[in-house]
């Protein structure tokens, strides 16, 4: 599976829940959204190997 994610890209193996991947890239799932084929999802969505998701940062920095 593909994750996209400030403008990098990163590769995990098999399929994955969407709170797998955050845990794996250490997010807080409070600042973020999950795009998967351009619409939101939940954190208890499977994500297959062969698919794509885009994560977006929703909280200001600074």
């Amino acid at each position: 599976m593909k994750v996209m994610f400030e403008g990098r890209e990163y590769e995990f193996e098999g399929q994955m829940r969407v709170r797998d991947v955050i845990k794996k890239l250490n997010l807080n799932p409070e600042e973020i959204v999950v795009l998967k084929d351009g619409r939101p999802v939940t954190e208890d969505e499977r994500i297959g190997k062969d698919e794509q998701i885009e994560i977006i940062l929703v909280v200001s920095r600074g």
